[in-house]
């Protein structure tokens, strides 16, 4: 045979190979599936989640690539099938939903799963990063898709025409490159878990905890002469401790900013928490203000909005999690944002506050039997089976200071409903120093200068200047004026007045003012 015709024969085995990959490790490669995983019933998975369940909408979809997915093994350089995918970022872009997904094993290459408009998938977009690829967001107004690089801090970008054609290919598969150039060099984050556009606006969110859990929001620009995307900071804001990706959303005419929250690989080992937290929010400022709060299943990790709903993705079905978790979740699941933006706050267990002369009174209900109450300043969690960061609710309580009251009902050692609610507590305004204006062997008369909108007074005793003040009287109204007929003749007294109004804490003590009784 000619070296010509070799040659020939050579270069159409190449070709072929591009568009009919062969596995290095099994002799034919199945294509991405789409299906229920193994050993996975969702349906069972969510019943223990009462207030997630009760607010789930018409439109889930399985999610591609957990019993098998292709991608690219980097150290034998060839094509291959597995099944050690791990969901991690959603979004829509055009009529397609995107979903990335990352090699848990760290042999094969990040990938994103495309759905068409009816959520079934047709084709697996092979990335060229064989790293944690994480979030992943639409620019609409250049219509690019960016896309996290995992714990760097890096965005790649695909044109939407580029994305076009890689679709267009025969193939099931095909190994892709991020398309457009990106500049670093006015990025304030130092890692970038998830990504989201909202109306000219690019949002990098940190996975962390305290400080370091935060979003940074960027104004992008394209540079189609040099194919160029910079985005340029513009300010941050705080998010609850271990933010997987936020989601920004118009609802009714409101901003709303949706926060997927998640640590913890289950619910039987290490520490476990899911929550979604709604807020209304400032797309200027990126001021937020605290709206509801729902208890989900375990490792919710990116979600989107479309049609009135909110798609929330899961990783608990993957083959790396899903033996420790007691409910994995392999679909997609939609949300009515009716129900998380409208309704009353925790539809299962409920924080319910009254004003009292001290402050806030606090009282916490739910209507799962059997389950028990827990509450903290900050959301609890499960560990080892145990509730950490909380006390154990037993009746009503004051808070006399601003903050959050995060409450939780956990049943069979899971959390399986929530409320929180934000409690402003301000301080009473404090009368002027009292005055002895009578005295005797059997009564003292004290007055003060009264507060404005104050609901009374409290009048406390001591018999030395810097001991222990003793409440003697409660005047009710905002009278000026006390006689304490509980006193001795010939004796030293030392008197202090604070105001209390309802809803509010008690004014500091004034200064005191001293008295000697007469002589009987």
């Amino acid at each position: 045979m000619s070296k010509k015709i070799i040659s020939i024969l050579l270069s159409v085995i190449a070709v072929l190979s591009c568009v009919f990959p062969v596995n290095a490790f099994a002799s034919v490669i199945t294509e991405t599936t789409q299906g229920p995983a193994d050993n996975v019933f969702f349906t069972s998975s969510l019943a223990p989640y009462y207030e997630f369940n009760s607010k789930t909408a018409d439109g889930a979809f399985y999610i591609p690539g957990l019993n098998n997915a292709v991608s690219y093994n980097s150290e034998f350089k060839c094509y291959s099938s597995n099944d050690t995918m791990v969901p991690q970022g959603m979004c829509i872009a055009e009529q397609y939903t995107l979903i990335t997904a990352y090699d848990s094993d760290e042999a094969a290459k990040s990938v994103i799963y495309v759905l068409d408009f009816n959520k079934n998938l047709v084709k697996t977009l092979i990335l060229p990063d064989s790293y944690h690829v994480g979030g992943i967001a639409y620019d609409t107004a250049n219509k690019l898709i960016l896309i996290t690089k995992g714990s760097k801090c890096e965005v790649g970008a695909i044109s939407f025409d580029d994305f076009l054609r890689y679709l267009r290919f025969n193939s099931p598969f095909i190994k892709i490159n991020y398309t457009i150039s990106e500049s670093v060099s006015n990025l304030k984050a130092t890692s970038a878990s998830g990504v989201t556009y909202k109306n000219g606006r690019v949002y990098l969110t940190a996975f962390g905890s305290g400080s370091t859990s935060c979003a940074y929001c960027y104004i992008p620009y394209y540079d189609a002469i040099n194919n160029t995307y910079y985005l340029t900071y513009q300010y941050k804001f705080s998010l609850p401790n271990y933010t997987q990706g936020i989601t920004i959303s118009s609802y009714k005419e409101k901003t709303r900013l949706f926060v997927s929250v998640s640590y913890g690989r289950s619910e039987s080992k290490n520490i476990y928490c899911s929550y979604l937290y709604t807020y209304t929010f400032d797309e200027i400022t990126g001021s937020k203000a605290f709206d509801n709060i729902l208890t989900c299943p375990p490792m919710l990790q990116q979600t989107y909005c479309m049609g009135g709903k909110l798609y929330c993705l899961f990783e608990s079905a993957a083959k790396l999690y899903k033996s420790e978790n007691k409910n994995p979740v392999d679909v997609v699941i939609p949300i009515a944002l009716s129900k998380i933006c409208d309704e009353k706050q925790g539809n299962n267990i409920n924080i319910s506050v009254k004003n009292v002369a001290d402050g806030k009174y606090v009282s916490i209900n739910t209507n799962i039997i059997g389950a028990s109450i827990y509450y903290s300043s900050s959301m609890p969690y499960i560990s080892k089976n145990k509730v950490t960061n909380a006390y154990k609710y037993s009746k009503a309580y004051t808070k006399t200071a601003s903050g959050m009251v995060y409450a939780v009902a956990v049943l069979d050692g899971r959390i399986v409903a929530s409320d929180a609610v934000y409690i402003t507590v301000s301080k009473a305004v404090a009368p002027g120093k009292p005055k002895i204006t009578a005295k005797s062997s059997k009564a003292v008369n004290i007055s003060w200068k009264t507060a404005s909108n104050v609901s009374g007074y409290y009048v406390y005793r001591s018999t030395s200047a810097k001991g222990k003040y003793t409440l003697v009287g409660k005047v009710k109204g905002n009278k000026g004026k006390f006689k304490d007929k509980t006193v001795k003749s010939n004796k030293k007294y030392y008197y202090k007045i604070k105001s209390y109004r309802n809803g509010y804490s008690n004014s500091s003590l004034t200064s005191y003012i001293s008295v000697t009784t007469k002589k009987s």
